[in-house]
């Protein structure tokens, strides 16, 4: 428990200092402007839930733009032996037994404290012998058996207290013997195998049609959650460290397209719970409502002043659009394209490196807008305003 607490605590200053701010580039860096796509923009947060070894509950807040763990508070213990969970809403958690009865967790969060609402309330008495469960956020509920039987439920209140609101049992197929699984969108799963596989699980009806998202490589995970648009967090057991993962697409079936962040992982131990879950559908993407002429550098700011606005209302003043406007007039000239000859920086904010920006959206490397969001969350998140990263450029050349 102490080892999730510093992992709160510790600074993440190496990590975030290559993250943007590569210094003044040269105009041969800015000279040619790659052609602009439309596609999402991806918005939102990370709830995650846990259950340390000893029964305690956990909740743990992350920011998606920059992979950062923002909070983390640890509630009291559920009073029995946990097996299975799955986050329904902010404050409703299921959790199976080892004794496979099936509990209501409520939950009662803030800034400051985690506490249980009321005592764990038990909606079934046996029969929930899962030993994994996942929610899609849309009414379905997912689990699957030690025998690799995969489980549907229809979830019809946001606090069910029995049968009457999870029921519907249907057996979706056999042969799923997984060694993680979460919900990744509307009657989607995501899982990973013994042998590494990142696995794909479309559901329609009683069918049900898999996609093999990498061949290896996923191992070491014994947790993998996601909050919805693509987004993926795994746990690695050996150490304790949490790594995300932005998928471009989550609905092509594919998994060339997902963006790893190796380099810049939420934390590189402390992540010690037994059980973890996300709340689902908490982030998203979108298609983009269309952007300025990215080669029009005026347009380029006068859209960046009022996202700024937009972002947080203290900041919409002259003083902190000052502050703005020179950082990335010296980062990058409000250039999307500029490509620093000397590192992985790219873009507006000069994220290090630039595939950092999917997060914000898969058109990172040729939209503006989306650069400026991923660029407003970096600045609110590591130094809380503009000006702020504008003192620090200052000292430092780089923020």
């Amino acid at each position: 428990m102490r080892r999730l607490r510093s992992a709160l605590r510790r600074t993440t200053s190496t990590m975030l200092a290559a993250a943007a701010g590569a210094g003044l580039l040269t105009a041969a860096t800015v000279a040619t402007a790659p052609a602009a796509q439309a596609a999402d923009v991806c918005t939102g947060t990370a709830s995650v839930y846990g259950v340390l070894a000893d029964g305690r509950l956990t909740f743990s807040s992350i920011k998606p733009a920059v992979g950062d763990l923002t909070r983390v508070r640890v509630g009291p213990d559920l009073g029995f032996e946990p097996k299975a969970m799955a986050t329904l809403n902010f404050n409703t958690v299921l959790v199976t037994s080892t004794a496979g009865a099936l509990y209501r967790v409520d939950v009662r969060t803030n800034d400051e404290t985690l506490a249980l609402a009321n005592a764990p309330v038990r909606i079934a008495d046996g029969g929930w012998t899962h030993d994994k469960l996942a929610y899609d956020g849309h009414g379905h509920l997912y689990g699957t058996t030690p025998s690799g039987l995969l489980l549907r439920y229809n979830v019809t209140q946001a606090k069910p207290a029995g049968s009457q609101h999870i029921n519907t049992r249907v057996e979706i197929g056999t042969g799923f013997m997984l060694k993680t699984l979460t919900a990744s969108g509307d009657d989607r799963l995501t899982a990973t195998s013994a042998d590494g596989k990142l696995l794909e699980y479309v559901i329609t009806g009683s069918n049900w049609k898999r996609n093999d998202l990498k061949a290896e490589g996923w191992s070491a995970f014994d947790q993998l959650v996601s909050p919805g648009g693509g987004l993926y967090f795994g746990r690695v057991a050996a150490t304790g460290a949490m790594y995300w993962y932005k998928d471009a697409n989550p609905t092509d079936g594919k998994g060339s397209d997902i963006d790893y962040n190796l380099n810049d992982p939420v934390n590189t131990d402390g992540w010690s719970q037994k059980l973890l879950s996300a709340q689902p559908g908490t982030f998203s993407c979108k298609p983009a409502a269309g952007t300025v002429d990215g080669t029009d550098i005026a347009a380029v700011r006068a859209m960046g002043r009022d996202m700024m606005g937009a972002h947080d209302a203290s900041w919409d003043n002259a003083t902190q659009w000052s502050c703005l406007d020179n950082l990335w007039q010296r980062e990058s000239g409000w250039r999307y394209w500029a490509d620093n000859p000397s590192s992985d920086a790219y873009g507006i904010p000069q994220a290090l490196p630039g595939s950092k920006m999917a997060v914000a959206g898969s058109d990172w490397k040729t939209n503006p807008a989306t650069q400026i969001t991923w660029g407003l969350q970096y600045i609110d998140g590591r130094y809380g305003s503009p000006c702020a990263a504008w003192n620090f450029w200052q000292s430092h050349n780089w923020y």
